[in-house]
């Protein structure tokens, strides 16, 4: 799929909305626009700001600068590439023409997705990669690094800007989720993955460091949310072990909700660490529309 970073492609037409009076949006690579009239520009870096005026304070506590490059080194690092590559390999089997991510930070799993599509069965109509994120931050970075993706400022616990059914694949990892948007969007047959942490994710560092727990019930919640538009078709388990240096573990704090709780003294400590053998463990919900 070619097209300038963030620039709606072909493929995309008749997928996004606009975020004030939800008609379709179409391009020229530099603005997008409705038939009413409201119109967004294309940012410097490639993406779309599509949060309509009078927005207002989001429910979600967007990336800071700081936690987008945490979370870019770390992921750069390849400590989540088993994961990355299971989810990849999942959505090949699906003859997608439009997959969309919530939560897509700087862009690490939509664009490796995207960068793997070539050798995907074709599908009906051409290709259209989609990342959404409430922090600019983290789209501004991934418009500048994933040239085939179209990156939009989104907020996932209010209306995603596209239509309706007009989903194949959506990515959820370790992101808020919105139930009602999902049903809304995702397409009649179309799949839904959902990536949580399982109780033992990161255990070896919750020993050693105050770092947000994790829901007991977090995989029941999840089930219970989507049960009613979705029916539970799968379920991976990824898991494996990671040798972290220093760096790396003030990185993955710096990049998640714990940066806002460890204080400075605790983070200081890490530095005298050696390396720390770590667990990863996350469950891969696929749900099935109904």
């Amino acid at each position: 799929m070619a097209g300038a970073g963030g620039a709606a492609p072909d493929g995309c037409a008749g997928v996004l909305i606009c975020p004030v009076c939800g008609e379709p949006l179409a391009g020229d690579g530099r603005t997008l626009r409705c038939p009413r009239g409201h119109s967004f520009d294309r940012a410097r870096e490639g993406y779309y700001h599509l949060l309509p005026a009078g927005h207002g304070r989001s429910k979600i506590r967007g990336d800071t600068r700081e936690m987008v490059r945490a979370r870019r080194r770390f992921l750069e690092r390849g400590h989540y590439a088993p994961l990355a590559q299971a989810i990849r390999e999942r959505v090949s089997r699906e003859r997608a023409s439009t997959v969309l991510e919530v939560g897509c930070g700087a862009g690490y799993y939509i664009g490796g997705v995207a960068r793997d599509a070539g050798e995907w069965p074709a599908p009906d109509s051409g290709r259209c990669f989609i990342g959404v994120d409430v922090s600019k931050e983290a789209v501004r970075l991934a418009a500048r690094t994933h040239r085939d993706v179209c990156f939009l400022v989104n907020d996932v616990k209010r209306r995603l800007t596209v239509a309706d059914g007009s989903v194949d694949v959506l990515l959820d990892i370790f992101a808020p989720r919105n139930p009602a948007e999902f049903a809304r969007v995702v397409r009649p047959g179309g799949l839904l993955v959902v990536v949580i942490p399982r109780p033992d994710h990161l255990s070896e560092l919750r020993e050693r460091l105050p770092l947000l727990g994790i829901e007991p019930e977090k995989k029941a919640r999840a089930l219970q949310q989507f049960g009613a538009a979705f029916h539970l078709e799968a379920e991976v388990v990824v898991e494996y072990r990671r040798v972290l240096e220093p760096a790396d573990v003030l990185d993955l704090v710096g990049m998640t909700p714990s940066a806002w709780h460890v204080d400075a003294e605790a983070l200081a400590a890490v530095e005298g660490w050696g390396p720390v053998p770590v667990t990863i463990g996350v469950d891969v919900l696929l749900f099935r529309r109904s």
